[in-house]
């Protein structure tokens, strides 16, 4: 009886294992989100001001129509395909869109996070030339799907 215990504790062991290496891009996301969700990052109004910033157009030295921004993470397998996403539209759409992405796991992409009200990522927002929001996604979108938006939003 004791051998057989030992066997199952074993093979329950080997699975569990197996089921965490075969969602760990999830489980990666998921506990980015948390930790998201439960940050204690205090955003001063001089990060208001930077995000503001950094994001109006009107001010900026380059005349962008709209600013992209991605919030995501590291690991994060809907982040990562994002990325080949974002290149795709830099290409498409060249000088007309100011693209960022940042990475939630470092101070200044929790502060982002918290500036723009993020929770979950991956998540794209749009601005207009004001820096104000005029779409927001949660999760992967395609290049097309993405390309359609900024047209409708240009």
């Amino acid at each position: 009886m004791k051998q057989y215990t030992s066997i199952l504790f074993i093979a329950l062991m080997v699975i569990g294992f197996v089921v965490l290496f075969a969602f760990k891009d999830k489980l990666n996301c998921f506990v980015t989100s948390y930790k998201l969700k439960n940050s204690d990052v205090i955003l001063n109004q001089s990060d208001s001001l930077i995000f503001f910033n950094q994001f109006n157009n009107i001010n900026n030295v380059k005349p962008f129509d709209i600013s992209l921004i991605e919030l995501g993470g590291y690991g994060c397998k809907p982040c990562m395909r994002m990325d080949t996403v974002l290149a795709e539209i830099k290409l498409i759409f060249k000088e007309k869109i100011n693209i960022n992405t940042i990475r939630v796991t470092e101070d200044r992409g929790k502060k982002a996070a918290k500036y723009f009200g993020v929770n979950a990522i991956p998540t794209q927002i749009i601005l207009d030339k004001n820096s104000s929001e005029i779409y927001r996604h949660t999760g992967y979108i395609s290049t097309k799907e993405l390309q359609k938006i900024i047209n409708k939003n240009m």
